[in-house]
């Protein structure tokens, strides 16, 4: 008899927001600027992550796409319409869906609205309600703190979220019944609610004025919870949890800061354990599989299958989440991260060897060893197991172009979306490009504007976001092996 999946809920997470848009995402916030899929790409993506081992397909209902539902525009009338479709095509393929909001943060300048003031509270009902009949039939709604979101003007604190949340609950009840909900804890915890956003004199609730001024004071705008707070804000929502329905999720980490580690707001473990007493609990770990700003072909299959490991030790976790900004590229690391919530205590090298047997052929099996050297960008959730040097890198970087220069991939055995093909040239393309970087004296200048043209072309014609992150990717890129 084969052994039961570890995780019972095992999500495969998209995150298309408008900040994080590039080549090898998906856009479906500015059709203007092309790359938007329709139900047949979201099928394939799914015949995909079903292969990895996944069963839920998640996404954040991200701002532009949420306030497009008060003018129904054109953006909002072409994803709800793909959205309707792709629900039941998840279905069909045995998969489940659930999509995530953080409900105060509105529109592609990410106003952040305040619940205790009574026209931002009704415009957020409002959204909420009308966003939970579009999405009817999905599986599981996310009720999600912020980064972005949150607020701390007139008085709102974390129990300001906690009642939003209640009024929220009942709506997708009404709404659609059969879903349910997972309240998120993400942050120190509750992230951008009270003490744990910078407390700005006047501040008019809008992302742009928040940064500006976190900037000048040096600071982060969020992530100032301290372990103190933690403990008054978990002691709260504890004491609170029996008016939420009993099959409510809670997603929660090993620790209150963005990597789930014991800083900022502290250890989570206790508060873990004591959740899963009463109610199924997830890890929300973001950063695990794959971090933000520049993207590339990540290797970080050793901090997967130990992350798991170190959840399910502490209670008998329900679910995991495995982030990507990159679904047309991070398949590696993707495939690594559902077999981790299928069976944590495999071997992460030998399931990197085994993807790569089963994508490139048993001759090119040894990628699976070299891929590691992609691992050498500094960013969120960056915890290499080695360093590498430029000249060692370089001899890695050499040895996998020729093995995909070489590459059949008539035998891939996989349904990698796009195709297996596309997925071995963007490999090259980005194998030439570290090779470049290692070499003695890289054209830094040049590389950084081919890699700045080939990953973020999508903003010649999509909006700029108001966290703007391309140029600065860039720049992190073309930095490397420059020490």
């Amino acid at each position: 008899m084969d052994k039961q999946p570890a995780y019972a809920l095992r999500s495969y997470y998209v995150n298309f927001a408008s900040h994080l848009l590039n080549s090898w995402n998906v856009n479906m916030t500015s059709p203007e600027a092309g790359g938007g899929w329709g139900p047949g790409e979201f099928g394939a993506l799914f015949d995909m992550i079903k292969s990895f081992g996944f069963n839920c397909f998640e996404f954040w209902l991200e701002p532009t796409l949420y306030k497009s539902a008060l003018a129904e525009d054109e953006v909002f009338t072409r994803f709800a319409a793909t959205m309707e479709k792709v629900i039941d095509i998840a279905h069909d393929k045995g998969l489940m869906l659930k999509y995530i909001l953080a409900p105060n943060t509105i529109g592609h300048e990410w106003y952040l609205a305040c619940p205790n003031d009574p026209a931002d509270r009704a415009l957020i009902l409002k959204l909420w309600r009308k966003w939970a009949a579009v999405m009817k039939g999905a599986d599981i709604v996310g009720i999600f703190p912020g980064d972005p979101g949150g607020c701390n003007r007139n008085g709102c604190d974390h129990n300001t979220f906690l009642d939003l949340a209640l009024e929220l609950t009942e709506i997708v009840a009404q709404e659609n019944p059969r879903a349910v909900v997972e309240l998120g804890t993400w942050g120190t915890p509750f992230t951008g609610w009270g003490d744990d956003m910078l407390r700005m004199e006047g501040w008019d609730g809008y992302f742009a004025s928040m940064l500006a001024y976190s900037e000048a004071q040096k600071r982060v705008h969020i992530w100032n919870g301290t372990p103190d707070r933690a403990k008054r804000s978990m002691a709260d929502f504890i004491q609170r949890l029996p008016q939420f329905p009993g099959d409510m999720i809670v997603g929660i980490n090993l620790g209150f800061s963005p990597d789930a580690d014991c800083t900022m707001g502290g250890d989570a473990r206790p508060f873990v354990r004591e959740i899963a007493k009463s109610h199924p609990v997830a890890s929300w770990d973001y950063s695990v599989a794959e971090g933000e700003l520049v993207v590339h072909p990540h290797w970080r299959l050793p901090r997967i299958f130990s992350r798991r490991r170190e959840e399910y030790a502490v209670a008998p976790y329900y679910g995991a989440m495995s982030y990507t900004m990159s679904p047309m590229l991070s398949h590696l690391c993707l495939y690594a991260a559902g077999q981790a919530t299928i069976d944590p205590d495999r071997d992460p090298d030998l399931v990197s060897r085994e993807f790569c047997r089963r994508v490139f052929g048993a001759e090119n099996e040894r990628l699976g060893e070299l891929f590691e050297a992609f691992e050498v960008v500094p960013g969120w959730g960056h915890y290499p197991r080695r360093k590498w040097s430029a000249i060692e890198a370089r001899k890695a970087y050499g040895e996998i172009i020729e093995r995909l220069e070489g590459a059949d991939m008539a035998g891939c055995d996989l349904p990698l979306f796009p195709s297996p093909e596309r997925y071995r040239q963007s490999l090259l393309w980005f194998a030439r490009l570290f090779h470049q970087l290692a070499s003695p004296t890289p054209d830094r200048a040049a590389i950084r504007n081919d890699y700045y043209r080939e990953c973020y072309r999508v903003y010649d014609k999509a909006p700029k976001a108001v966290d703007e992150r391309p140029a600065m990717a860039a720049d992190t890129f073309s930095r490397l092996f420059s020490v």
